[in-house]
């Protein structure tokens, strides 16, 4: 990438350059075919004026190419690490962190990086070169007009640079915050359309939607406001500029063809500062984004690896002694002692925001263990990589989320190398072959937005044949039979059960019907196995 970088850049600043000879050498081939010369002299010029422009517009092409390549490898890179922070902070650290932003983080503030490289550091360099090319040609020419534009050039980058920062600076910066928090209202409002309407309560939504909205176009106003004094003060510039080098010019120390030229040079210079301008413009937006991404990558996890991890044990019984769980420093639930030997089934009960959920989280090293231990297969948890913990320990939700694509992709995510056959037989365990056996597409048919094409029960179990196809040997199941009907969920309850010897199951929930089934009930209200 940093090859390419370079090269791209090397091809603007000739582009840059192939624009501001194409300017001069037409300048001087005006002023000297004015004097109606033979056109023999004149060849040259006119072979310098076609040769210009079509190596501006060529070049500019190759420019494009390579730094456009560039940035959106260093945009790729970028949001792969946003997710793979993602990966690393959830569920536990992403605190209030919404939806809406988040996709503002991995879409918007990414892409100002692409903004950061392509149109802040890039003009920069391609304009600082420009000033210097043209500075060292003026001075062969007259070194008085090499120090006017040189002093021009100077004061007007400092100028755009200094007028940026003390008028705009903070209303720029708060372009992508302010994009996070439009994406975070209008997710909510989408999401949550059909409850406010039922609840006649869309209209104050709709409003702080409509608040942030007007926020984020003031600030987009602002930043309008500033490019447009910038470009107004580069333009005051080249005609100071202008006028001297006219006075310079015309002093009789030159030959009258080079007049046009030393006058015409500042104006040369115009179109790069009219790029560092838009530059200094987004600067802020993207410092920003940049440290909103920072800040995201520097967020500590809520469970962090042993440095020198233990081998993942061959057994996978979990044995829990005076655990306590919690989100924050003061644990919801805690003296919790539990045995889910090989094979065997335990279900957890307890009042609702007891810690049911905490526990299972907790138990796949999501969450930190606040006192206590939790042993698998005979080694503490604690000493082992969460991804390795998880790689035995499989965790089902009350409310699994169903991607809008096929039931194959969705089953996929279980095991990106499933074939067709594992993916059956997963659908067998779970009970959901016969039903997918019936649609006329197969694993080919599309589930709809969020399952919407599903029903609750087909949703659950969908949800289960994707975990079983993580191959885990203990399946946490959290509320496996919420919002399902009575008959559904007892046939639920069963394929479940089949899951043993092969499997160990823990299944929270409060269903008085699933705790009947189990071997063992573990209350959190006040832990002790019954």
């Amino acid at each position: 990438m940093k090859r390419r970088l370079v090269l791209g850049t090397l091809l603007g600043t000739l582009s840059q350059l192939a624009a501001i000879g194409l300017l001069l050498v037409s300048a001087w081939l005006i002023s000297r075919a004015a004097e109606q010369p033979p056109v023999m002299y004149l060849m040259v010029a006119i072979v310098g004026v076609r040769f210009f422009g079509i190596a501006r517009a060529a070049l500019r092409y190759g420019e494009r190419l390579l730094t456009h390549d560039a940035a959106f490898g260093l945009a790729t890179r970028q949001r792969l690490a946003v997710y793979d922070d993602l990966d690393r902070l959830a569920p536990g650290g992403l605190g209030d962190t919404r939806r809406g932003d988040l996709v503002s983080r991995v879409v918007a503030d990414v892409e100002s990086g692409q903004d950061r490289l392509l149109r802040v550091r890039l003009p920069w360099t391609v304009t600082s070169i420009s000033v210097l090319v043209v500075v060292s040609l003026l001075a062969f020419l007259d070194w008085r007009a090499a120090l006017v534009v040189l002093a021009t050039a100077v004061v007007t980058a400092a100028g755009v640079h200094l007028l940026t920062r003390w008028v705009e600076a903070s209303r720029q910066a708060q372009v992508a915050p302010l994009r996070g928090e439009l994406a975070s209202e209008a997710s909510e409002l989408v999401l949550n359309a059909p409850d406010l309407v039922a609840y006649g309560a869309g209209e104050p939504v709709r409003e702080r939607l409509r608040g942030v909205d007007a926020r984020l176009a003031a600030a987009q106003n602002h930043l309008a406001w500033t490019t447009g004094l910038g470009n107004a003060l580069v333009l005051l510039a080249t005609g100071v500029a202008v006028v001297l080098s006219s006075v310079v010019a015309t002093d009789g120390s030159l030959a009258p063809v080079l007049v046009a030229v030393l006058v015409l040079a500042p104006v040369a210079l115009v179109d790069p500062f009219s790029d560092v301008v838009a530059a200094e413009g987004l600067r802020a937006v993207t410092d920003a984004a940049d440290r909103r991404l920072r800040a995201f990558h520097e967020t500590p996890a809520p469970v962090a690896d042993p440095e020198t991890p233990a081998p993942l044990p061959a057994g996978h019984d979990l044995r829990v002694r005076g655990l306590a769980v919690g989100w924050g420093d003061v644990p919801v639930a805690r003296g919790i002692d539990l045995d889910l030997p090989e094979g065997g089934l335990v279900a957890v009960a307890g009042r609702s925001g007891g810690g049911k959920s905490t526990l299972a989280l907790t138990l796949l090293r999501l969450l930190p263990v606040r006192a206590g231990s939790v042993e698998l297969g005979g080694v503490d948890v604690e000493r082992l990589r969460g991804a390795d913990v998880r790689s035995v320990v499989g965790y089902l939700g009350q409310d699994e989320h169903v991607f809008d694509t096929t039931l194959r992709e969705n089953l996929r995510v279980g095991d990106p190398t499933a074939d067709d056959a594992r993916l059956w037989e997963a659908l067998e365990l779970a009970g959901l072959a016969d039903f997918v056996a019936t649609l006329p597409d197969g694993l080919d048919t599309r589930t709809g937005e969020r399952g919407g094409r599903l029903s609750g029960g087909e949703r659950q179990r969908l949800a289960l044949a994707r975990l079983l196809l993580g191959g885990h040997r203990v399946l946490v199941l959290d509320e496996p039979t919420e919002h399902l009907d009575e008959q559904t969920a007892d046939a639920l309850v069963d394929d479940l059960l089949a899951l043993r010897p092969a499997r160990s199951l823990l299944l929270v929930s409060h269903d008085p019907r699933v705790l009947a089934r189990a071997d063992v009930v573990v209350h959190l209200d006040a832990p002790a196995s019954v």
